[in-house]
């Protein structure tokens, strides 16, 4: 990294010997970078000189300046959110590359080698030939939530049971180990679903039986025209 600046002094600010605690701070904060420091007037480095000039409004509280802010944002230790490998990950590592993952037992190696047999990749995809002979796409953790809300919610789901949602899903050719799990529990959680509530033979309107049956009575019966009774 090049500097290009008329600031002259810069450069014997790291061979100061006796210099205060900020100095000192700023040269720690300088040393973590690999740095040439150069001096060239301000006259021919324009832009530099003119961004230096911008005028800055003070900061202000009850009429007086604040106090240097000496604090180095650079300096702080941040959280990082750090997305998990999605649950085919291992599946993917072997049947691309051949690595099988070194924290399993026998009986668990055995088991992962027969379920690696039903997967098969094509790059960037992972495809699982499941047990009605259909090829299904294998779905990460983090796209789970939109599919079953598409095929549920969206007006192609119209708010179906869990069964039916999930052999919507199916049908759409996704798949993840607990399909069925995470739909029943997304149908259980659905407000509109529980609001509506599932719909049985109580639910239904009493059925009034034709008790009293005169000769050439005229009655009607569901999908029948009327016809009489001699």
């Amino acid at each position: 990294m090049i500097i290009y600046t008329d600031h002259s002094a810069l450069k014997h600010l790291l061979g100061k010997a006796d210099s205060k605690p900020r100095l000192i701070r700023w040269v720690l904060l300088l040393q973590e970078f690999a740095r040439e420091i150069r001096d060239k007037k301000g006259t021919e480095n324009v832009v530099a000189d003119h961004l230096s000039r911008l005028a800055t409004p003070l900061r202000k509280e009850g009429g007086c300046e604040l106090p240097i802010d000496d604090s180095f944002p650079g300096e702080h230790l941040f959280a990082l959110a750090v997305s998990s490998a999605p649950w085919f990950a291992d599946l993917v590592n072997y049947l691309a590359c051949g690595i099988i993952p070194s924290d399993m037992n026998s009986h668990q190696r055995k088991r992962f080698f027969s379920q690696a047999k039903s997967y098969f990749w094509e790059e960037p995809c992972l495809y699982k030939a499941c047990g009605d002979g259909l090829i299904r796409l294998c779905v990460p953790e983090e796209e789970i939530t939109s599919i079953i809300s598409h095929c549920h919610d969206k007006p192609s789901g119209g708010h179906a049971s869990g069964d039916k949602t999930a052999a919507k899903i199916l049908q759409a050719g996704f798949y993840w180990p607990t399909l069925f799990k995470d739909v029943h529990a997304y149908v259980r959680a659905c407000d509109r679903c529980q609001r509506t509530g599932g719909w049985s033979r109580r639910n239904e309107m009493p059925l009034n039986y034709v008790l009293d049956v005169e000769i050439f009575d005229v009655w009607g019966v569901d999908f029948m025209g009327p016809f009489s009774i001699l």
